[in-house]
């Protein structure tokens, strides 16, 4: 907390503009591995023995990514919906997250490439033969191609020409909520206006729907779709728990490194660490709570289409990581949040969030590359797709990461004329 209440006065007129040379080190390396990856990728993607489990590799990299643009995009808008003012001096580091979506939306584009499409989910194969039987619906033509039957019960939403425009939906308006956000506040650093707060709160209310379409569908589309046998009714909401937590964690840490190179220190506090916290380990009780509710339903009904999701990641290899999931991304971060002293210090919580990341990456990977080997192999795992799911890893992730870092310096750090500024810098809770 400041030691004496801070006024408009006490701030930069103009905000803080972050310095990309500042942080050249960081921005290089990630340079540097982000290239390196695409190229590693660009091989995988090339060489045809190799292409189908790349493809998991890709899922799995993109999608983990993409989770935290959703992320950005929910708490922006929840800022805004909800009028908080403690969020103002950090809300533009959730801006600048959210407006990543184009890029991610570019790294996705091999997703729409057939040899892709085929490799990962199974159902695309099965519609384009139909396609190809010339029958008079798409229905007509996977039962004469001796489709499953689920396959065409399914077929109004699980077909090719709807996938597609869901597809560019999703990104679509994950960008233009982004966007338009953004240009609220970008507005209101020119003239001070508060119109423009109050814009911002009610397209946020507005658009909350089609954002939560977009998270939940998304996920569907991707990762459930990779067996389209199995469903799950609360899926959406598992996928996006783990996008609201992990979004929040890499926030954070964002925070804490702008302020070890001189950012962000006179409108942030030790205050702002304490709700971020806050915020952090709700959404580890809400994961929980979702997962073992999923889990526990899932097992309780004992439908064979349901349980087949589970019976891959508790067998085998798998059974392990699942075990391991349990207690590391809900036991550890549990007990690690509930002292208000360490989610009040900087050096406490960061480690806290980076085990979150960590457990929120092997989350993402214990739901996609389970699906590959029983699907290209009818094995448990395929040896060495490992190292192409770090490869992907490291291409895409790293490259976001510069292009976000590089992107910082378009805009002040804050909003530095949101009538709530001075609110946000002296909270105390």
């Amino acid at each position: 907390m400041s030691h004496h209440h801070v006024s408009f006065k006490d701030l930069p007129a103009g905000g803080e503009k972050f310095e990309p040379a500042k942080a050249s080190k960081l921005i290089g390396t990630l340079l540097v591995l982000g290239l390196a990856g695409l190229a590693g990728s660009a091989y995988y993607f090339i060489n045809e023995s190799t292409r189908a489990a790349f493809a998991y590799s890709w899922l799995f990299a993109v999608f983990f990514s993409f989770t935290f643009i959703v992320g950005g995009v929910f708490w922006i808008m929840l800022h805004n919906a909800s009028n908080s003012s403690w969020g103002v001096a950090v809300r533009r580091l959730f801006e600048q997250l959210a407006n990543m979506a184009p890029w991610v939306g570019v790294l996705a584009l091999p997703f729409l490439l057939p040899q892709v499409q085929d490799a990962l989910w199974e159902w695309f194969p099965y519609h384009r033969a139909a396609e190809a039987a010339h029958a008079a619906s798409l229905e007509e033509g996977l039962h004469h191609i001796n489709a499953p039957h689920a396959l065409v019960e399914k077929a109004g939403y699980m077909n090719i020409k709807f996938w597609y425009f869901r597809f560019f939906f999703y990104f679509g308006v994950l960008t233009y909520i982004a966007r338009k956000l953004r240009g609220f506040f970008l507005a209101q650093d020119k003239d001070g206006d508060i119109k423009h707060t109050l814009n911002a709160r009610g397209f946020a209310c507005l658009l909350f729907l089609p954002f939560a379409l977009t998270a939940t569908f998304a996920s569907v589309d991707w990762l459930m779709g990779l067996d389209y046998l199995w469903f799950s009714t609360m899926w959406g909401v598992y996928i996006f728990a783990g996008c609201a937590w992990s979004s929040m964690a890499l926030t954070i840490l964002v925070l804490t490194y702008l302020r070890s190179i001189g950012y962000m220190l006179k409108v942030t506090t030790m205050e702002h660490y304490h709700l971020m916290g806050k915020l952090l380990f709700a959404f580890t009780v809400f994961w929980a709570y979702i997962a073992f509710s999923q889990y526990f339903l899932i097992w309780y009904a004992n439908i064979p289409e349901e349980t087949r999701f589970y019976l891959i990641r508790n067998t085998g290899e798998w059974r392990w990581v699942s075990i391991f999931i349990v207690a590391g991304h809900f036991i550890v971060p549990f007990v690690a949040l509930l002292s208000q002293t360490r989610k009040k210090n900087p050096t406490m919580i960061c480690l806290v969030c980076v085990w979150v990341l960590f457990m929120h990456l092997v989350d993402m990977y214990w739901n996609v590359i389970p699906e590959r080997g029983p699907s290209l192999a009818k094995t448990v795992l395929i040896d060495g797709a490992w190292k192409g799911d770090i490869v992907a890893l490291v291409g895409v992730f790293c490259t976001l990461g510069y292009i976000f870092m590089r992107s910082l310096g378009k805009h002040s750090l804050y909003a530095h004329r949101d009538p709530r500024l001075v609110e946000s810098v002296n909270v105390i809770n």
